[in-house]
């Protein structure tokens, strides 16, 4: 069974709602945001989509007209503006963790934070030096900007893997081991939409992300997942079960499914 990272900032329009009549002569002009437009056979209807970063995709139907996709965006530009401003509002509140190459990480976890100096060099290959407080990443000068962020952002989550394999796991068993619910095997993920998950096989599952998380919340996902090797399901007795380890579970859960907050920006960034 999945914990999942609900708090994505993702909106799903019904076709109905999208076609509402509209007053076209009378709505404002404005510029659309750029969008990706994908043609989905299992789609049954128009979704539109923000992602972390703010990036826009419109989901259509197999033979809807895309030619009416501007439309409906400007249909609903004030919903777009208003999840767009608060992105961005998110984002300002810790420019240094959200930059695209951050000049701070903050493990929350871990109760540890580095600092990063970026060095650019003539060489072709990024370089990582990790200090106790400081990340030093030597980089190439000659590609693109675009380009060499989407590169760092990938070194930075390698590091970031590392870590959650050198402190997550141990914690994990630790944890484990304090409950009595052993189980088979942990691996670490970069999963999108779970914190966490645990399989029948007794193999759980975690997000590296977990690290930017406060530590009540990282140790109730392990509570959560471990009481998944005794009751594979969302039933009462598998409650019971994480009642019994876990008192808060009910307030932890709940900020858990808003703890998308906590992740900054250049984890979203994939190849």
């Amino acid at each position: 069974m999945a914990s999942s990272a609900s708090g994505k900032i993702t909106a799903l329009l019904s076709l109905m709602d999208l076609l509402a009549p509209m007053a076209c002569s009378q709505a404002r002009s404005i510029s659309l945001p750029d969008y990706a437009l994908r043609i989905s056979a299992r789609c049954k209807r128009v979704l539109i989509k923000i992602n972390p970063l703010g990036n826009v995709e419109v989901v259509i139907p197999h033979g809807f007209d895309p030619q009416q996709v501007p439309a409906i965006l400007q249909q609903r530009r004030d919903w777009l503006e208003a999840h767009l401003a608060k992105l961005n509002a998110r984002w300002a509140e810790a420019p240094h963790e959200h930059a695209l190459r951050p000049r701070q990480i903050q493990l929350r976890a871990l109760a540890r934070g580095w600092s990063v100096d970026y060095l650019p060099g003539s060489g072709r290959q990024l370089r990582l030096r990790t200090g106790e407080q400081t990340l030093q990443l030597h980089y190439p000068s000659t590609p693109g900007a675009e380009d060499m962020n989407v590169r760092i952002s990938q070194r930075l989550q390698k590091w970031l893997s590392e870590q959650a394999r050198q402190h997550l796991l141990p914690w994990l068993a630790q944890t484990a081991k304090e409950l009595d619910l052993p189980y088979h095997k942990a691996c670490i993920r970069a999963q999108k939409t779970r914190w966490g998950s645990c399989s029948a096989r007794k193999v759980i599952n975690l997000n590296r992300n977990l690290l930017f998380l406060p530590p009540s919340l990282v140790r109730y996902l392990f509570v959560h997942e471990l009481c998944h090797i005794r009751h594979m399901n969302h039933s009462r007795e598998f409650w019971r079960q994480v009642a019994k380890h876990e008192p808060e579970y009910r307030r932890l859960d709940a900020e858990l499914g808003q703890a998308v907050k906590f992740l900054p920006r250049w984890v979203h960034i994939c190849a």
